[in-house]
């Protein structure tokens, strides 16, 4: 909290306890100067500036010579709804080769250096390789790095013009390498990088003109303003029309493959065989780490060979990428990759090391591929990140974090958090042995400098006891556990529905961590008819995460409608993917079903038709109804009510940023349920809201933190919990938490002594019938995560005792102030 802020609290207190009569108030001088106060509390962004400042210093040192080590590790292994990304570390620097969606959350977890990345190279611009973008670049940006540069195909900087709204990257400056342009390439002191542009084998030249079809009108919403008045008197942004009569290719097919070779790095002197030969420390050191002969007094010569290790001219390792068959005679026929082989003449040293492929699976094992690759040498390595065929989907997700809290929440309940499918290799089980081809999981590794090694012994591996006694071993825990078994066998429903069925896929803010993705509720209206209320990054893996691929394919396939509250990125960043992934799912299921109905802030349409017409084409997937039609006195399209078999769909501003919505909806048999979105208490929900069966509301923050709230136009908990209260819900289930409370939020025992409130968890499933059971959990939830509720009210306390001394600050001030 910085001045400005803890200023904001208590302006108003403090002016009235100087003058009760409040004259102050009256007297103009007085006011302004008050106001000017305010005005000119700067605000605290120099965290940037130093850590930038401390980077270029840190660069400037740094890559005088080449590095002394080098390593190729797999970030997201590419399995379907995983992310796939091939990260590349030195001592000085950090690359990144494709960003998929949701490499962000899994950097976190495994502590990839991000602050260190300035360069990502793309092997084409499809949402598998640039969907991690947008949060990747905010992570980078929040660390301090000042510039990051995007190498690929034409158009790639185009992402962020359609995303500018909602990526706000204002201490990041983005440059655009369009990698297809003749005799271009990338060299700084770890290595030097070849483009090689590879096409479809019917387009004779890249294509380069824009498409033809305009977007008619950019979305010009802040979306990040935060309105000093009552959002809900903000007028919705200018309502944005598109054709959509053209479905142009995109702009560019080109697939870009990189050919890298490491700098020479001179052989280091070694000093133990210095000394044995008698070489005296000082200047012959250096001539000799020079690569000088020299001369001891005695005579005796000293070859530099014979005391350092060998010259290192560098290795060569290869990014490829062969989208489908379109592109593969083309490919394999590339002279620039082809001249690499041992069968072409490739000599041992231009030979690759490693060639890591973002080709699908089933396509590397097409005749033509396996030649290919067959002219190389026979120690040559080949990592394997691309998607694998339908049916022979291999494990790889990568979060151990997942499953931990997973495997303790299933000790509450088995039913509500129930066990996932084990995505990743399980504690005991046999590992992989090493192969020529290696079809990667996160962590895997290669060592390009020094020693040339696969190494998978850092592969995350599941050891489900271990998760589960780490429960166990917390004080009063297992006593809490069966207290709890024995309250839920004596409690008493609140209903007897077993639908509709919630799944809560992301119940964290902004950002995701380790344990709470960012917003995604998927809502079993009935037997196999579903919806989807907010999409942040990675909820499509999130999907196939929880059901697995086979009955994730189900369900995908069953999807009809995606609700998006409003337009920040952490709420709907995820569709694109989705649309992707239920695409594919109607087609691996042979399903008749038609585009879903996307129900959202019309402003949405930019980002998606701008990414259709510059990337994908994806339009097709999709019937846009804007929210701003569901408003209580508008009569609803009845095709959408058929569609989704609902009795009602009602949506009302909320108090966040402009065309923000909450949402009322109520299914066919007669269910209310109520999402509030992102919002402060909001009496428009309210109304929409009344007499809701069950109402889903945002607490970001915990109590204590209402300015807080107030000022980024969030909800606290007992606020959250208030507005069911203020509209008659039956149940309150509580969401959206800030992601300083990863585990579970701060509770306030006055706020939860009512049985009819929830806390919501990442992976966990609830029907009506089944909410009376969640009061219960708290006390066993409180010992089960005693060491991060310490951590989290130790914080609490430091936080109130710097708001004092900041408060007793600014009432010095303020009476200084109009002593003047």
């Amino acid at each position: 909290m910085n001045l400005r802020f803890a200023l904001l609290n208590v302006v108003v207190v403090t002016v009235r306890s100087f003058h009760s009569n409040q004259k102050v108030f009256g007297d103009i001088k007085n006011k302004n100067r008050v106001l000017n106060l305010l005005a000119n509390m700067p605000k605290d962004t120099s965290h940037v500036a130093r850590l930038q400042s401390e980077r270029q210093a840190k660069k400037i040192t740094k890559t005088k010579y080449p590095p002394g080590t080098v390593t190729l590790q797999v970030l997201g292994s590419g399995v379907r709804g995983a992310p796939r990304s091939l990260y590349m570390f030195t001592d000085q620097s950090c690359y990144l080769f494709n960003s998929g969606e949701g490499s962000q959350r899994l950097a976190h977890e495994h502590k990839f250096k991000l602050s260190k990345v300035e360069n990502i190279f793309f092997t084409r611009t499809s949402w598998q390789n640039v969907g991690g973008l947008p949060g990747i670049s905010l992570t980078i940006q929040d660390v301090g790095v000042p510039n990051i540069t995007l190498h690929g195909p034409p158009g790639l900087g185009e992402l962020f013009t359609a995303a500018s709204r909602f990526i706000i990257l204002k201490n990041l400056q983005v440059n655009h390498v369009d990698a297809t342009s003749p005799a271009s390439s990338y060299e700084d002191a770890a290595m030097k990088l070849n483009y090689v542009t590879i096409m479809p084998n019917d387009d004779a030249k890249l294509p380069r003109s824009a498409s033809s079809s305009p977007i008619e009108e950019e979305d010009v919403t802040n979306y990040y303003c935060r309105e000093k008045g009552n959002p809900e008197d903000v007028p919705a942004a200018k309502r944005t029309r598109v054709e959509d009569e053209s479905d142009e290719n995109p702009k560019s097919k080109a697939v870009l493959a990189y050919v890298c070779r490491l700098q020479a790095k001179q052989g280091t002197l070694i000093a133990k065989k210095c000394f044995d030969l008698g070489v005296p420390p000082g200047p012959l050191y250096g001539q000799l780490k020079a690569g000088q002969d020299i001369t001891l007094p005695n005579g005796k010569t000293v070859l530099a060979s014979d005391v350092c290790s060998p010259d290192d001219p560098g290795p060569v390792f290869v990014v490829v990428e062969c989208p489908d068959e379109t592109y593969l005679d083309n490919f394999v026929s590339e002279p620039q990759l082809c001249q690499l082989q041992r069968r072409n003449g490739a000599s041992e040293l231009d030979s690759p090391q490693i060639i890591v492929h973002f080709t699908p699976v089933e396509l590397t094992k097409h005749p033509k591929y396996q030649e290919w690759m067959d002219g190389f040498s026979v120690t040559t390595c080949h990592l394997m990140l691309g998607t694998p065929k339908d049916g022979e989907e291999r494990r790889g997700f990568g979060s151990v974090a997942v499953h931990r809290i997973q495997h303790q929440l299933h000790l509450l309940d088995s039913e509500i958090f129930p066990h996932l499918p084990f995505d990743m290799r399980v504690e005991g089980e046999t590992e992989e042995a090493e192969a020529a081809e290696l079809e990667c999981q996160t962590l895997t590794k290669f060592n390009l400098r020094p020693p040339l090694k696969l190494n998978t012994s850092l592969v995350p591996v599941l050891n489900p006891k271990e998760y589960v006694n780490e429960s166990l071993a917390q004080e009063g825990f297992p006593a809490s556990l069966e207290a709890l078994k024995s309250s839920l066998a004596d409690a008493v429903p609140i209903s007897s529905r077993v639908y509709p069925k919630i799944t809560f896929l992301g119940t964290g803010s902004c950002i995701p961590n380790k344990t709470r993705n960012t917003s995604g509720i998927l809502v079993e209206l009935e037997k196999d008819r579903f919806i989807l209320m907010d999409c942040g990054e990675g909820t499509y893996g999130q999907i196939v995460r929880f059901f697995g691929h086979e009955k994730a394919a189900h369900v995908l396939s069953n999807l009809v409608g995606v609700y998006i509250s409003h337009l920040h990125a952490d709420h709907h960043i995820g569709l694109i993917g989705l649309l992707q992934g239920r695409q594919h799912a109607i087609e691996r299921t042979r399903s008749d079903a038609g585009p879903v109905w996307l129900i959202a802030p019309h402003q949405i349409n930019f980002w998606l038709k701008t990414y259709h017409h510059s990337f994908e084409r994806i339009r097709q997937y999709y019937k846009l109804f804007s929210c701003v039609n569901l408003f209580e006195k508008e009569k609803p399209d009845p095709a959408l009510l058929t569609g989704l078999n609902l009795k009602s769909i009602v949506t009302t501003y909320v108090r966040h940023c402009p065309s923000a919505f909450g949402v009322s909806l109520t299914t066919a048999d007669g269910f209310k349920l109520t999402y509030s979105g992102d919002t402060m208490p909001c009496l428009g929900l309210i109304d929409i809201g009344r007499d809701s069966d069950l109402l889903i509301h945002e607490a970001t923050m915990e109590d204590g933190m209402e300015e807080e709230a107030k000022m980024k136009t969030h909800s606290t908990i007992s606020q959250a919990i208030e507005v069911g209260r203020s509209m008659g819900a039956k149940f309150t289930l509580l969401t959206h938490f800030s992601q300083r409370y990863s585990k579970i939020p701060i509770f306030n025992e006055k706020a939860f002594s009512s049985n009819t409130i929830g806390v919501a968890f990442d992976n966990m499933t609830i029907s009506p019938n089944r909410f009376h059971h969640l009061p219960y959990f708290i006390p066993a939830l409180k010992l089960m995560f005693a060491d991060h509720c310490e951590e989290m009210d130790n914080k609490t306390n430091k936080r109130k005792l710097r708001q004092e001394r900041e408060e007793n600050e600014i009432q010095r001030q303020l009476k200084q102030s109009i002593k003047s």
